[in-house]
């Protein structure tokens, strides 16, 4: 396996482990997340359920799959996670071309709408994955320490992905809550005395 692929198996597989982990981790977690696909109505209202249980074991098995380090298994984990970014940036394109503010529970429950750049990480992943699928099994396997440096970037580049949104976030100005200050008053005139005529 070459270093190229085991950044982007390590890359993806840290993104949909994340994903599928937040989606799952209680119930709050994942009625959240079947309310997002509701909102996105990429499909009848009856869907939505059963909807956001397939994608949710797509995700659990595209990590697992890619974590095997057989080659048969992380193609078909490549394959599976480019079909996933392909409907998820579809249902987000659907959703922006409506105008109507849906909010992000890609990883979780979240207040972020979904926006242009959930599109461009999406066409990003899934060109990773892609690169990866129609490059050619030529040359010998990475060595150990090449393989652990891939490893490594991949997961510190999976991990800044998922928390994109929250590092934006963190990069905005704040507010200004400030109370405005009341304008300064002119000071008062002094009487005058009428004049003795």
């Amino acid at each position: 396996m070459s270093s190229f692929e085991i950044a982007v198996r390590s890359l993806l597989g840290t993104v949909f482990l994340v994903s599928s982990l937040s989606k799952a981790r209680d119930r709050a977690a994942y009625r959240g997340f079947v309310r997002s696909l509701a909102h996105m109505r990429v499909g009848p209202p009856a869907l939505d359920e059963p909807a956001a249980k397939a994608v949710l074991a797509a995700e659990f098995a595209t990590w697992t799959l890619l974590a095997v380090p057989t080659g048969p298994a992380g193609r078909l984990g490549l394959l599976l996670a480019t079909l996933l970014l392909a409907a998820f940036t579809f249902g987000i394109v659907r959703t922006l071309r409506r105008r109507s503010p849906v909010t992000c529970n890609c990883f979780g429950l979240s207040a972020t709408p979904v926006g242009a750049r959930h599109v461009v990480r999406n066409v990003l992943l899934a060109a990773a994955a892609l690169g990866c699928l129609a490059a050619p099994a030529t040359g010998g396997p990475a060595g150990t320490g090449h393989a652990l440096v891939a490893a490594l970037a991949g997961l510190a580049t999976g991990l800044i992905t998922t928390a994109l949104d929250e590092i934006i976030a963190l990069l905005r100005p704040l507010p200004d809550t400030r109370t405005p200050r009341a304008p300064a008053r002119p000071p008062a005139r002094p009487m005058t005395e009428p004049q003795e005529s």
